[in-house]
């Protein structure tokens, strides 16, 4: 029932949107009158999303998902001025929606997770503390190249990277001390409207520099390494993560095969009719993409290599919830590039 009820409210989801924004028009019609701030769309397409994010935690029946979408949600439209009535009462709407339109039967499948999320939502840490500290690891060195980038100055930020590996500054150090750090002190300050998106995208566009220079650093693999296919799931325009995957599982002796971000689950198939591998390795960032992983995976399984190659998934909602690769239908997950890493050893039998 959960798969129907998923299947119910992605076909649908702009019209379940639409009836909610009814609800909340006549029990609350005082917090549409302002809208929502730039960025989150009018307040049905903003309801819309979270509808669909409803749609992929009860497709793997898992709330921890959902919740974590709320939260997010929280975070951002309190920092940008939004009343905090907002979300509850969008929560409220989307769940009387849902029971007036859904099936019974679907409904009872649906309805629990938005009624998790919403008992959880006024309890949300509004405050998110600093990802970045001169106590860590290479602390100063990840302040300094944040520094460098929302200053505007990026080729001082991929200066810096380019001396510490001169001083000897592993790459593995780089990746999880550095950029890594970095990459999330600035989604952090973006979500709590510390520093605009175009900072953000700017500062993307510098780390995917530093990852092409730290690339030229990696060890080519031997002939006879494992060889193993990376890539980013339909819908996940973000590589910045299966990157650095790939090139930690180049660093530890594998040859990488990196596709990058969005893969159509068509295109994968064709791969692999014509070259082999030992280990698939996907990306997911969003919990919106589980459904497209799902399907890319069932695809591989169907009409993939004769023999049953081993799957590893990761992205942030495997850190959500920790049984999701299995749900998934994947063989392993990984919570990091390390966690990668053993995952592939453990997986081909290499330790």
């Amino acid at each position: 029932m959960n798969g129907l009820a998923a299947g119910l409210l992605r076909g649908s989801s702009r019209a379940y949107a639409a009836a909610a924004l009814r609800h909340m028009e006549r029990v609350r019609p005082d917090l549409l009158a302002n809208g929502l701030p730039a960025g989150f769309g009018d307040p049905t397409s903003d309801t819309e999303v979270r509808i669909l994010h409803v749609a992929e935690s009860v497709a793997v029946d898992r709330p921890a998902l959902l919740r974590h979408a709320v939260a997010w949600y929280a975070v951002a439209l309190h920092h940008r001025g939004v009343t905090a009535d907002w979300l509850p009462a969008n929560l409220d709407a989307i769940r009387a929606a849902l029971a007036d339109e859904l099936p019974v039967a679907a409904a009872a499948a649906v309805l629990p997770h938005v009624d998790a999320a919403r008992a959880g939502v006024e309890r949300v840490p509004l405050e998110i503390p600093s990802y970045l500290s001169r106590s860590s690891p290479h602390g100063d060195l990840a302040g300094h190249f944040l520094l460098s980038i929302l200053e505007g100055r990026g080729d001082d930020a991929i200066g810096l990277v380019r001396g510490a590996l001169d001083r000897g500054v592993a790459v593995e150090a780089i990746h999880d001390h550095v950029i890594v750090p970095a990459q999330r002190e600035a989604g952090r300050m973006w979500l709590m409207a510390e520093i605009p998106i175009a900072d953000e995208h700017y500062g993307s566009s510098i780390v995917d520099r530093t990852l092409w220079m730290l690339q030229e650093r990696l060890p080519r693999p031997a002939a006879s390494a494992p060889r193993v296919l990376t890539m980013g799931v339909g819908g996940n325009l973000h590589d910045f993560g299966v990157r650095l995957v790939a090139q930690r599982l180049q660093l530890a002796g594998f040859a990488v095969h990196n596709l990058g971000s969005n893969m159509p689950a068509g295109d994968v198939e064709w791969l692999l009719q014509d070259r082999a591998f030992d280990l698939i390795a996907i990306s997911a960032t969003l919990t919106l993409q589980l459904g497209s992983l799902v399907t890319t995976i069932a695809r591989i399984r169907s009409g993939g290599p004769p023999r049953r190659v081993p799957i590893l998934v990761g992205g942030e909602p495997f850190g959500v919830a920790e049984d999701l690769w299995s749900v998934v239908g994947a063989d392993a997950g990984a919570l990091d590039a390390a966690g990668a890493v053993a995952a592939a050893r453990r997986l081909l039998r290499l330790v």
